[in-house]
């Protein structure tokens, strides 16, 4: 965790997190479950590249800026996300965009939104997410460059400097995109967490929004899985353990378990609940369809006679739930 830690935007340390060498397999049974949709089309990912670009590019030559694009992008991302057939999550596609920052403020969208549907959340609810989500680093634009993309580690006064993007950002979507408390209120708070250390004002886990909790951990996700110029990515299984680690600590736990059920990378040892009611473990690193060990039954009652179940071969059998509680206790008794 320390090492995944010192690769965060904040902690520029120029040491390498090594890849995961584990290969993360995929399954056509990524289609099973609407909530499990993600990547946006390649043609809609690459628009809404090109028009968080045009809004940074903005911020950077003052010019005006109308939010009439963005909603409009949005929109169409939450059309494709909310498809039936043809979007599929495959994380290994959502760094297909060169430019980091707009890649980042892409997929965190993208993340965020599969979030906010596995909630339930209104379309104009997930209008005002997607939004705060695609433009939550705005205000680094305002950040001078030279700090900004610096490989070594930052001064305590550059790292002062460097937080500034999100009081930057909230005033930007604010006052010059006139965009709603809500949305503004994403690039303001997406640093904080929840055990009252965050940043810009150090809020405590019940005055925290969800809007700027879901962010966050999408946010953190993203870019300890993508390649940086001051850090390697990690791999996906990796980056559910970090917040697995930090959950209820940094991040909203039930947020984190749902955010994982979303992505569907389950770390071997995992206790998951199941549609059917029974209770396991989680055996293989097979996405979204892990053989599973059954443990206890619907009606809670605990198995003398272990037996596994492969997700892959009965499509009808989903993960529900998982119990991050006791995987962590598990882990820390070993």
């Amino acid at each position: 965790s320390l090492q995944i830690e010192q690769c965060l935007v904040e902690d520029r340390v120029a040491y390498n997190v090594h890849k995961n060498t584990n290969q993360e397999t995929t399954s056509i049974f990524e289609k099973k479950a609407a909530y499990r949709k993600a990547v946006i089309l390649n043609e809609t990912r690459q628009e809404a590249s090109e028009v968080v670009s045009e809004i940074l590019e903005k911020v950077l030559d003052g010019n005006s800026m109308k939010a009439d694009r963005i909603k409009k992008i949005v929109g169409k991302i939450i059309d494709v996300v909310l498809m039936d057939d043809r979007v599929v999550l495959n994380l290994s596609n959502m760094n297909a965009i060169d430019n980091y920052l707009l890649s980042h403020s892409v997929n965190v969208c993208v993340l965020s939104l599969i979030t906010g549907i596995y909630y339930g959340l209104t379309q104009k609810k997930l209008m005002q997410l997607g939004i705060g989500a695609l433009i939550h680093d705005i205000g680094k634009m305002l950040i001078p460059q030279d700090i900004y993309h610096k490989p070594e580690k930052l001064t305590d006064e550059e790292y002062e400097i460097v937080k500034n993007h999100t009081v930057y950002g909230h005033k930007i979507m604010r006052d010059n995109l006139n965009l709603e408390n809500d949305t503004a209120n994403i690039a303001l708070w997406h640093h904080e967490r929840v055990d009252g250390l965050g940043y810009p004002h150090g809020l405590n886990k019940y005055d925290i929004p969800i809007f700027a909790k879901i962010v966050g951990i999408a946010d953190v996700f993203d870019a300890i899985t993508s390649d940086r110029i001051y850090c390697k990515r990690i791999g996906y299984y990796q980056g559910v353990s970090y917040l697995i680690d930090y959950a209820d600590i940094q991040f909203d736990i039930e947020i984190v378990k749902k955010f994982i059920i979303m992505i569907g990378y389950y770390p071997i040892g995992l206790f998951i609940q199941l549609n059917t009611g029974d209770i396991g473990q989680v055996m293989t690193k097979n996405k979204l369809c892990p053989v599973v060990r059954i443990t206890q039954d619907s009606n809670g009652e605990r198995l003398s006679n272990y037996y596994e179940i492969d997700l892959y071969k009965n499509p009808s059998i989903s993960i529900v739930d998982i119990n991050i509680e006791e995987f962590k206790l598990r882990r820390a008794s070993k």
